[in-house]
């Protein structure tokens, strides 16, 4: 089976859907108003990463990237997650960069890892690195 016409559509509804969303700022607050399951971090209006999570688990990896909260650590405080980009985050912070994000949400939520994928290799952004 094949659904590579249908992955397309959907990529080419998600391009779609972003260019409407706003721009939110790196702020605590619009952290929180944060609804979706794929991530794009923008420094200065360019997109630098693209990310995905569950809905549910979405602020608390802005936080992670926005806010340099710690990457995930288990019991032996051992990482058991991806890390963070807070530390690049963070350079274009101290180099007078305004950091902004968006959200868009796929639905069903299992289809965002394909779409996040996709959407990689159409905008290529510089912090993404798998597959490069």
């Amino acid at each position: 089976m094949n659904f590579k016409k249908e992955i397309d559509e959907i990529t080419k509804q998600a391009i779609s859907e972003l260019d409407k969303v706003k721009f939110n700022q790196r702020t605590k607050e619009d952290r929180l108003k944060a609804i979706g399951n794929i991530y794009f971090l923008y420094s200065n209006g360019e997109m630098k990463y693209i990310g995905q999570r569950q809905a549910k688990g979405i602020k608390t990896r802005l936080d992670q990237h926005l806010f340099g909260k710690s990457f995930s650590v288990n019991k032996n405080n051992v990482q058991n997650g991806t890390i963070s980009k807070w530390h690049k985050v963070n350079v274009e912070i101290e180099s007078g960069n305004l950091i902004t994000f968006k959200t868009i949400l796929i639905e069903p939520d299992n289809l965002r890892t394909t779409i996040e994928l996709e959407l990689i290799n159409h905008f290529k952004p510089e912090w993404n690195i798998q597959g490069k």
